[in-house]
């Protein structure tokens, strides 16, 4: 059988009873960019399928993706003026279009499932190649403060909404949250850079006669504080149902462990510290399979069937960085025993033909089982 099936089908029904529930609160949402996005909508003919919006956003978010792996594909090196300035011209899109889906799927009357595992299972994706994006054109350094930052805001800011949407049943953004007010700065810092240079970031403050911090660092300490009020906005009414129960809390948080887990041992155990030159192509590889986990998560959401925080191709990439390091305990030269970068860049290859595999086939059953086309609209209302 070509496409793997994903869905059991005793929970079809689940999958077309499913309503989705969210809910924003964000101050910038309700009072410019809902209103952009509708107004957008209302430029487009009905028979536009809310998907194609979906996808569109995605991929025009990806051009700036590819831009950036051609222009500076080791990331040591200054991007161009007018690369940043289409970058923040990509995430502007990307934005408005992640906003404009869902109004089109409520004009048409097209709301389904497949919209929103296709809608999260982007935005999921685009958190992370944002977080690329940040470093390569701000010039942020591979150190180890820096990397532990990237993953966690990349990663685990969206993880913590589709958390708090699996124990709540409702996907909230709160009144001043990472995705309406931070992708609005994120652009508003590509301009800059697109008006002053990567080189601009590499300025200093003097904040004594012997402490200065770099304005990179700024962004950086602006884009923590962000990414924890949001994480905390999504944690505590989960943790508040599950009574503060520390065990029970960290049983459900498993998946983000064991990310961190490996980036800190790649971190601190590398024989040849490969992040300080690599850490972008561990962050494709390891991502594209976070975004797979995220997806199945999603669907196992919508369906109502029991999630694993585990699956084979997560444990097999994972385990093998993690065996990888341990290797170096048992060779006689100290290194590991397969060298760390054909390693990942055989793991970034497996990772993308998984995902892919893994995308196509949901997308496949689940246009079967919803009887609906993915990016038209086969029953017009």
């Amino acid at each position: 059988m070509l496409f793997q099936k994903y869905v059991n089908p005793q929970y079809y029904e689940n999958l077309r009873r499913f309503k989705y529930s969210g809910q924003n609160l964000s101050i910038l949402y309700n009072w410019i960019l809902g209103d952009l996005a509708q107004w957008v909508v209302d430029q487009l003919p009905k028979t536009v399928a809310p998907n194609l919006i979906t996808i569109t956003g995605f991929c025009n978010l990806l051009t700036s993706f590819a831009l950036i792996f051609i222009l500076n594909p080791m990331f040591d090196l200054d991007l161009p003026q007018w690369a940043s300035l289409y970058i923040a011209w990509t995430i502007f899109v990307y934005q408005t279009l992640d906003n404009a889906d869902g109004k089109q799927a409520r004009r048409t009357k097209q709301s389904t499932a497949l919209g929103m595992l296709m809608d999260h299972g982007s935005d999921c994706t685009a958190t992370w190649i944002s977080g690329l994006l940040y470093m390569n054109a701000f010039k942020v350094a591979f150190t180890p403060f820096n990397m532990l930052t990237a993953i966690g805001v990349s990663f685990l800011g969206f993880y913590f909404g589709v958390y708090c949407q699996q124990h709540t049943g409702v996907f909230q953004l709160g009144v001043i949250n990472g995705v309406d007010e931070g992708l609005p700065i994120l652009q508003l810092f590509f301009l800059i850079t697109a008006v002053k240079s990567s080189q601009f970031w590499l300025n200093e403050i003097q904040l004594t006669n012997t402490i200065s911090i770099q304005y990179n660092t700024v962004l950086l300490v602006i884009t923590i504080t962000a990414s924890i009020v949001t994480i905390i906005q999504f944690c505590y009414p989960v943790f508040k149902k599950m009574n503060w129960n520390i065990l029970k809390i960290l049983q459900s948080l498993s998946l983000p462990i064991t990310l961190m887990i490996t980036i800190i041992s790649l971190i601190y155990l590398s024989p040849t510290n490969v992040l300080s030159k690599w850490f972008h192509i561990y962050v494709l590889t390891i991502g594209l399979q976070w975004s797979k986990m995220i997806n199945l998560w999603q669907l196992a959401i919508i369906t109502k069937e029991t999630f694993s925080q585990y699956s084979f191709t997560w444990a097999l990439t994972l385990g093998s960085i993690m065996l990888n390091l341990i290797s170096q305990f048992l060779t006689s030269d100290g290194l590991c025993y397969f060298d760390e970068v054909k390693l990942i860049f055989i793991l970034l290859a497996f990772s993308i033909l998984s995902y892919l595999y893994c995308v196509t086939s949901i997308v496949r059953e689940l246009c079967e089982i919803l009887d609906i086309y993915a990016f038209s609209i086969k029953y017009p209302q």
